[in-house]
């Protein structure tokens, strides 16, 4: 088996390191169009524009698996594969035509038989645990070949779904350079879905703040959340300081553990 536990560790630091790479690749591009407006340097900035291009493009290539493993390897990484919630789908990513799979719920009788790319679009509509089968049928001659999956692993369902509505997130105050918050404010509406009535109340999700010189601590106002078919008010105290330029990222965390990040679209200065 895969050690999921060393993965998780490596992978979250590469995508530290890559949130901190798309900032300062965010602050190079704005300085590059104040600099074109002025007219100053246009041709050398351009140059050097186009060269930053090239490297993000190369650097999402090395690591752009790293938010999607995040996302795989939660809290039960060692068990599952990975955690969802009920009516969700799991991109497997591009899968040869020849490859099989298999999907089973035996709990709600659930039987699946299913080719290639087809298991990007299977709806996980019941919760439990599914076990997956993985079966490459095309022979390899390369001796280091290894297959993309395990044979066997284990997906889990979860029974509640949050989604959050960044369209209207608020902040208390406004976030400014060198200034020592206490008690900032992030309210987000969130929609959350339960599929039954096994959960009355579920820990509130957490958040975390990503940027150049931030050093933020958050913790949900309310620690526990009350479980509804309906839009709730989350909110989450922010302290700390941000002591340089920089772009920030809320990575906001469902129940699953899985992000979803809102990216505040002005710098800070």
């Amino acid at each position: 088996m895969v050690n999921f536990t060393y993965f998780k560790n490596l992978t979250c630091n590469k995508n530290r390191a890559l949130k901190e790479f798309l900032v300062r690749f965010l602050l190079f591009s704005s300085a590059e169009n104040d600099f074109m407006q002025i007219g100053k340097n246009a041709s050398t900035t351009s140059l050097n524009f186009k060269k930053q291009v090239v490297s993000l493009f190369i650097f999402i290539l090395l690591i752009g698996y790293t938010s999607e493993a995040q996302n795989q390897i939660g809290s039960e990484s060692n068990q599952f594969y990975k955690v969802i919630s009920f009516g969700e789908k799991i991109d497997f990513g591009t899968i040869d035509e020849s490859v099989t799979w298999t999907i089973a719920n035996s709990a709600k009788n659930i039987h699946a038989a299913i080719r290639g790319n087809e298991i990007n679009n299977y709806s996980f509509e019941e919760p439990g645990e599914y076990e997956i089968n993985f079966h490459e049928n095309k022979k390899h001659d390369e001796e280091c070949y290894h297959p993309a999956f395990e044979e066997r692993f284990k997906v889990k369902v979860e029974s509640v779904r949050l989604t959050f509505d960044f369209s209207k997130i608020t902040f208390s105050e406004k976030i400014t350079r060198g200034r020592n918050y206490k008690d900032l404010i992030i309210t987000v509406p969130a929609k959350i879905t339960a599929k039954d009535n096994s959960n009355t109340k579920l820990p509130a999700p957490v958040m975390s703040v990503a940027g150049l010189g931030v050093s933020f601590t958050v913790e949900p106002v309310e620690k526990e959340i009350v479980i509804g078919n309906k839009t709730q008010l989350l909110k989450y105290k922010v302290s700390g300081i941000v002591d340089q330029e920089t772009y920030l990222m809320f990575d906001f965390y469902d129940f699953n553990n899985q992000v979803q990040t809102y990216n505040l679209h002005q710098v800070i200065k």
